[in-house]
């Protein structure tokens, strides 16, 4: 499948005439600086022809980039900050820190539509896991939390779904590429066309921020990372989300922002949903939501969301993702900006939800990933 999607793109790219030797300036299909390079030198390509499977956002992206030929070499427009030596193909470094993927190679999702307040389409929000429990008193696994996975090893998710639980309850898994909980694999109505399997996998350790606080008033630092224990695998239903750490991010207003929650939370029906659902939600100022939360002690480094009755994320949404969606030339990129932590009623008219704001804890999320 891929030596022919390789191969098309081979033909296409070959079309175009011989570009001069000396690189010329461009734009990538991100709309960054870049220069006009052999492919073989832009690491950032060299990362998504790594990819064990290739989807219309990577070949779209590839088309995109190229600016010519030069003898026997395809020429790719590449930002100055990929090129050279190609990295794995879902991570880049961060200083000394390694492990977290950049776009397109994460918050890309295979379908064409955002949605809101509805069930998504099976390879919608492809980041959004479920957190497996063990009850050690009952001899039972149940899925009581949400997550995001951020790469191959590792899942974030709220610290309340570890240390949180009743003293006879564990982690044990976490479950990737969800869409139907009554079914696995998923396939398309009426189609034999179905999807790969779920992944369950088990929970190799678990990191609770040191200064969690979760009390009958407040909760604060409510973010937790869950390493597995073995790697992912990537497909069209199970891919990382992007995490807002970089410079641009660090002031980024969320009040007033349409963002997105997704989940099998708690519905207006009660239980839990059968299929994966979406919320959009929009952003709350500080001051207004601490008026809603007096004793609270509502931070910056907190998002608030919500307000609109029957607009909400619920009881066994905790620790899934808040999602901010950024367009970038011809993508749709999807960043983790919140994670589920609390609330006093699902979908209260005038009541938000509070999520861990995820960019005020990059530091301590770096710290913490291991090869």
């Amino acid at each position: 499948m891929n030596a022919l999607i390789l191969w098309s793109l081979f033909v296409l790219l070959n079309v175009f005439s011989d570009s001069e030797a000396q690189p010329q300036r461009c734009k990538t299909p991100n709309n960054e600086p870049g220069s006009c390079i052999p492919m073989s030198e832009c690491s950032f390509i060299q990362q998504i022809l790594s990819k064990s499977v290739l989807f219309n956002n990577d070949v779209k992206y590839i088309q995109g980039a190229q600016c010519g030929n030069y003898q026997n070499d395809v020429l790719v427009c590449c930002a100055k900050s990929k090129t050279g030596p190609a990295t794995s193909a879902l991570s880049v470094k961060m200083g000394t820190k390694t492990l977290l993927p950049v776009a397109p190679a994460c918050g890309v999702q295979y379908s064409d539509r955002i949605v809101g307040g509805e069930q998504t389409g099976i390879t919608d929000f492809p980041w959004t896991a479920r957190i497996q429990h063990y009850d050690h008193r009952h001899n039972d696994y149940a899925f009581h939390c949400g997550g995001s996975l951020i790469n191959e090893r590792y899942v974030l998710t709220a610290a309340h779904c570890i240390s949180g639980i009743p003293a006879s309850w564990s982690i044990s898994a976490v479950r990737l590429g969800e869409w139907d909980v009554l079914t696995d694999p998923e396939c398309k109505d009426g189609d034999n066309d179905c999807y790969d399997p779920v992944q369950d996998i088990e929970v190799e350790k678990a990191i609770v921020h040191e200064k969690f606080i979760n009390t009958r008033l407040q909760v604060h630092n409510d973010i937790a990372l869950l390493r597995l224990a073995r790697e992912a695998q990537m497909s069209q239903t199970v891919v990382p989300i992007c995490l807002p750490l970089g410079e641009s991010f660090a002031k980024r207003r969320y009040d007033g922002l349409k963002m997105f929650v997704a989940g099998w939370g708690q519905t207006e029906f009660g239980g839990n949903s059968r299929y994966k659902l979406v919320v959009g939600v929009n952003g709350i100022a500080e001051q207004r939501c601490r008026r809603q939360y007096l004793t609270a002690n509502i931070n910056d480094r907190q998002i608030c969301a919500g307000e609109v009755a029957g607009k909400d994320s619920c009881k066994g949404d905790s620790g899934g993702p808040l999602m901010d969606v950024i367009v970038a030339g011809n993508e749709v990129i999807h960043y983790l900006a919140g994670v589920v932590s609390f609330g006093k009623q699902c979908g209260k008219e005038g009541v938000p939800g509070v999520y861990t704001k995820v960019n005020r804890f990059g530091d301590w999320i770096l710290k913490h990933l291991e090869p």
